[in-house]
């Protein structure tokens, strides 16, 4: 009897040491996808000079972020011929070939891959990073500091009344230096157009979305 007891208590002993080795199953990945039918997601630029202040804004954002455990995904675009600054001229010249040449690069593109959240995301619990995306605007792909903060919402009666599905809301801020991506003011615009756009970001993307 004694001796099967002690076999049996080795065997558990066995197994709990096994099962202590073993890595905690992997969370399950999440996609939530920005394209609102109801183009309430806002992309908005702000150029700031000494003669002039330019807003932008873009209400057509699109992609998808993948959210597994502390770790996220994403490409996410906005088309360079739906940003409107209240003048139909600039809007013109801001899509001409010296500017964000819609012709040629149609889409402003923001992609990460695999970025570290500093926790998991939990319903209703804002998550606040700073981290690094690529940006590619007229061709040109380059690294830029962006500050984020991110909030889950299962799905609820409440969220029903903006969209089905769970939802993932990205706040977004970031600076796009000008010259860095090949655009070059005149002379005569240095003291009317901002050398750096600072841009805001406020975009819903769930997980019933469809691009």
């Amino acid at each position: 009897m004694f001796a099967r007891r002690a076999v049996l208590m080795a065997a558990l002993l066995l197994a709990l040491s096994v099962s202590a080795q073993q890595p905690p199953p992997a969370a399950a990945a999440q996609t939530f996808t920005f394209n609102d039918p109801g183009s309430r997601d806002t992309v908005a630029l702000m150029l700031d000079a000494p003669l002039e202040v330019i807003n932008g804004l873009s209400n057509a954002l699109k992609g998808t972020v993948v959210v597994q455990g502390t770790k996220a995904t994403g490409r996410l675009t906005v088309p360079v011929n739906t940003l409107k600054t209240g003048n139909e001229t600039r809007d013109g010249h801001l899509q001409n070939d010296r500017w964000l040449d819609a012709a040629k690069h149609p889409d402003i593109i923001f992609e990460f891959k695999d970025i570290a959240l500093p926790a998991a995301l939990e319903p209703g619990k804002p998550l606040k990073l700073q981290t690094k995306g690529k940006f590619t605007i007229r061709g040109v792909t380059r690294e830029e500091p962006v500050e984020v903060t991110a909030m889950l919402f299962k799905e609820s009666a409440e969220t029903k009344n903006r969209a089905t599905g769970d939802l993932l809301r990205l706040r977004a801020k970031f600076r796009i230096p000008l010259e860095a991506y090949g655009i070059k003011r005149t002379e005569a615009l240095l003291l009317k157009v901002g050398e750096v756009a600072e841009v805001t970001v406020d975009a819903w993307g769930s997980t019933q979305f469809k691009l």
